[in-house]
């Protein structure tokens, strides 16, 4: 599982913002290759705006457990996130509250190794359909430690004695560490192949463990490889990238592109980079 989490790395459609809004922060070295990071708000604020500011939220093909702590109500709220197949616009910037955020974010081949049961039926969940004692011994310390610092350190203890590892399948690792090896270009058959499973007990595992088909979730590794190189690589070429992601040409790897990011390639960058330089300022 390392490996995996080593060569791919999911991205935000703005992976340079670390602020008091919003950051990121690394789990400890044993959760590594299971969540691929902590976020939320450093300490409670509250932010108030005439208008609320929408905020793109791009399919990173993992899975969420999102805590929202109300101090000025004493109220709490839980939530679990699936995978997301397309991007969707999120309000934020109008709360007047004071709030924090404290999320957990799962890799998509690991979160059910903390889950009380699989993903198969629906696809939304109540944090507590998730784990139901990851939410109950959280709860009560959301009021009580206020910093984001502090929620992690509890958090990755109980994450720790809630991994269970003989959850974790061999065929389904196989099968996902091939699609990242190939940048998700790779038919399902061909998948398979290498993983030395037949289709239909892939669609079960993927059912099970992950929450997608093979197909939707290969989708998602190449379309989130593509986003990676757009937006890191100095030497990008689209033209290089309908090869190497196996589209048929440059408008059909523009539509894709445009399809999970719901903006065009130089749009996507641009928002980006911005944050990028707002954390430069003083």
């Amino acid at each position: 599982m390392r490996q995996l989490a080593d060569s791919f790395h999911p991205i935000t459609a703005s992976p340079f913002q670390n602020d008091a809004v919003y950051c990121e922060i690394a789990p400890c070295d044993a959760l590594r290759p299971f969540i691929r990071c902590f976020w939320g708000t450093k300490a409670p604020l509250s932010v108030s705006l005439a208008e609320p500011v929408y905020s793109p939220v791009i399919p990173d093909a993992c899975m969420d457990v999102l805590f929202k702590t109300d101090y000025t109500h004493g109220t709490y709220s839980a939530s679990f996130c699936p995978i997301d197949e397309h991007a969707f616009f999120t309000p934020s910037g109008t709360n007047t509250n004071l709030t924090a955020t404290f999320g957990i974010r799962f890799y998509a081949w690991s979160a059910v190794l903390f889950a009380d049961g699989d993903f198969r039926g629906e696809r939304f969940y109540s944090a507590e359909a998730f784990s139901r004692e990851l939410t109950a011994q959280l709860k009560p310390v959301l009021f009580e430690i206020p910093t984001l610092l502090g929620k992690i350190a509890f958090a990755e203890k109980i994450l720790l004695k809630k991994l269970n590892l003989s959850k974790m399948n061999n065929d389904l690792l196989n099968s996902i560490d091939y699609m990242i090896a190939t940048c998700g270009r790779e038919s399902i058959s061909e998948v398979c192949a290498y993983a030395s499973v037949s289709e239909r007990k892939l669609e079960r595992l993927f059912a099970s463990s992950v929450g997608v088909s093979p197909k939707a979730f290969a989708s998602l590794v190449r379309y989130q490889l593509l986003w990676q190189e757009m937006l890191l690589s100095p030497h990008f070429d689209a033209l290089d990238a309908v090869e190497k992601y196996g589209y048929t040409d440059q408008p059909h790897l523009l539509r894709d592109f445009k399809k999970h990011h719901l903006m065009p390639p130089k749009e996507a960058i641009r928002y980006a980079v911005s944050d990028f330089y707002k954390t430069m300022l003083p």
